[in-house]
């Protein structure tokens, strides 16, 4: 999914420092950034009229023009940093109204569908996060200044800006534009950089499995007239195959669960020979495409799924198949394969030993099944079933659902009550909406669920999220289980290696310095991988 720039759109940019408590001198902490040259006075000075209280609250109105001092805020978009030099920022993280509250249910758990008896408490988060952010301005009117005025070591000492990066304290002065209140800063920031994460701690799985949407990866360049959707120009492609390349290696997984591959064989072939050479060995193989794809529900579009695999360390039992269902003609045909973990680097396929225990096909398997839902865009082509309805679910809800439910028929109409059965993907719905209700309501258990409890056992955290969207954040890319497999699943968590970083660092070379990118897994797509761990 690209989120496109619009010439009048202005997110802005601030900073601070941390006073003490009972005076308004500079008082960095040891995990401030000071991101102020020699010459450069700090933001930090606290003058001007106190912003206190929920920004929501503030009547922005009877302060235009006069300046003002507010501290304790969160970064949540940095969509335009490097284009126009500016941030939005908040109180806190923003959540997607319908990632946390559900439509038809007062209950988070109920599986309601449509008819909205619980619409109001989303219609009223969705104004409230409208309110809740203050943009804040350079104040200069030059476009792709780099480095940002406000952020002159970002490309140093500072490589990335992530969303979740906390000032303390700014001050500017405050502007109305088009209703919406801006903060006029002249000065460098300092901030609390969020720290990029680890990869999630899987518990003692024995095998991984992940779900991973590439962002348009294509082997044929876009030229602006044929179907392509990914890279411009070959150096864009090098990028772009250098971070997914990177990013894949990193999750260290045994079977990944891929969207957006070009709807050809050669994208696929393309990402398991790049892999083969970042490793130095022979270890992963693709699961291929059917040569009839086309004659499925989903086939002809531009973008399908794939499977790719380690294969010292799993090995598909059978072909791959494809689910045939009216209801994903508007979509890309899910894909289902099995595996079988290995016991070692030395075993063979054909062993029935795994770790040493006798075992077989039927215990130690697994079936993926890999999904790309209908998008949330082109309301305007939706029929009056998959119109938005207004209730934070947006378009082709209706088509959503019913390919949730395909997924779910398929499972009861092919597979045993015992047999182990994962299904990832990008669902292009939030964990409250009636697409994932419909997979919950067949009896399927959401993983999320399980890497949320192994997170509480260790720290205090946003709620999972997947994908961000103009500043809120919230689970695009999901992972259900059914109870069979739910329970040997060690832990399921999405890991934050795109959606948090800036769009700057991505392989694309509009309006981006040279100096950001990297060719590492930070801001490989626009969405974050999900992580399951397995124990047999």
């Amino acid at each position: 999914m690209k989120r496109f720039i619009f010439p009048l759109l202005f997110v802005m940019l601030v900073g601070g420092c941390r006073p003490s408590n009972d005076s308004d001198a500079i008082a960095t902490t040891a995990d401030e950034v000071a991101m102020t040259s020699p010459t450069e006075s700090p933001v930090g000075i606290a003058v001007g009229i106190p912003v206190e209280g929920p920004l929501e609250d503030v009547d922005w109105d009877s302060l235009d023009g006069r300046e003002v001092t507010i501290r304790d805020l969160v970064i949540v978009d940095t969509f335009s940093l490097l284009r126009y030099g500016q941030l939005t920022m908040a109180r806190e993280r923003l959540q997607i109204p319908t990632s946390i509250v559900d439509p038809n249910d007062a209950d988070p758990s109920g599986t309601t569908f449509e008819g909205g008896p619980n619409v109001a408490p989303v219609i009223a988060l969705d104004k409230r996060n409208e309110k809740a952010v203050i943009v804040v301005d350079d104040t200069s009117n030059r476009q792709n200044v780099f480095p940002p005025p406000l952020l002159p070591s970002l490309g140093t000492d500072l490589p990335t800006v992530r969303l979740g990066s906390k000032v303390s304290i700014l001050s500017g002065v405050v502007s109305i534009r088009n209703g919406k209140p801006s903060l006029k800063v002249k000065e460098p920031l300092r901030l609390m950089p969020a720290p990029r994460p680890p990869r999630p701690d899987l518990g003692d799985a024995d095998w991984t499995i992940a779900s991973f949407n590439v962002l348009n990866f294509f082997t044929t360049i876009d030229d602006g007239k044929n179907r392509a959707r990914g890279a411009d120009t070959p150096t864009e492609l090098n990028r772009q195959r250098d971070k997914i390349v990177a990013a894949i290696l990193a999750l260290q997984a045994d079977v990944v669960g891929l969207m957006e591959l070009q709807n050809d064989a050669e994208s696929e072939l393309d990402l398991v020979q790049s892999l083969n050479d970042a490793s130095g060995a022979d270890l992963y193989a693709g699961c291929g495409v059917a040569s009839d794809l086309d004659s499925y529900p989903g086939g002809t579009d531009a973008i399908r799924v794939g499977i790719i695999y380690r294969k010292d360390r799993v090995e598909p039992l059978g072909d791959p198949t494809w689910i045939r269902d009216n209801a994903f003609y508007k979509a890309r045909t899910p894909m289902v394969q099995t595996f079988r973990p290995l016991a070692g680097d030395d075993t063979i396929a054909g062993d029935d030993t795994i770790s040493g225990k006798e075992t077989d096909d039927k215990t130690s398997a697994v079936t993926v099944i890999v999904n790309h839902f209908k998008s949330k865009g082109g309301a305007a082509d939706a029929d009056k079933a998959n119109k938005d309805k207004g209730d934070g679910q947006a378009a082709y809800n209706a088509t959503r659902r019913a390919q949730a439910f395909a997924v779910a028929e398929f499972i009861d109409q092919e597979f045993a009550e015992d047999d182990r059965v994962l299904v990832i993907g990008d669902l292009n719905a939030y964990s409250q909406e009636d697409p994932i209700d419909a997979l919950r309501s067949r009896g399927l258990v959401d993983l999320s669920e399980i890497g949320n409890r192994r997170q509480r056992l260790t720290e205090e955290t946003t709620p999972p999220y997947s994908y961000v969207y103009y500043g809120e954040c919230g689970s695009l890319d999901h992972a259900f289980a059914t109870p069979s497999l739910a329970k040997s699943v060690t832990s399921a968590s999405v890991w934050n290696i795109n959606a948090d970083e800036p769009v700057g660092l991505d392989y694309n070379q509009e309006y981006k310095p040279a100096a950001l990118y990297q060719p590492d897994q930070w801001r490989s797509s626009d969405h974050d991988p999900v992580l399951i761990g397995i124990k047999n």
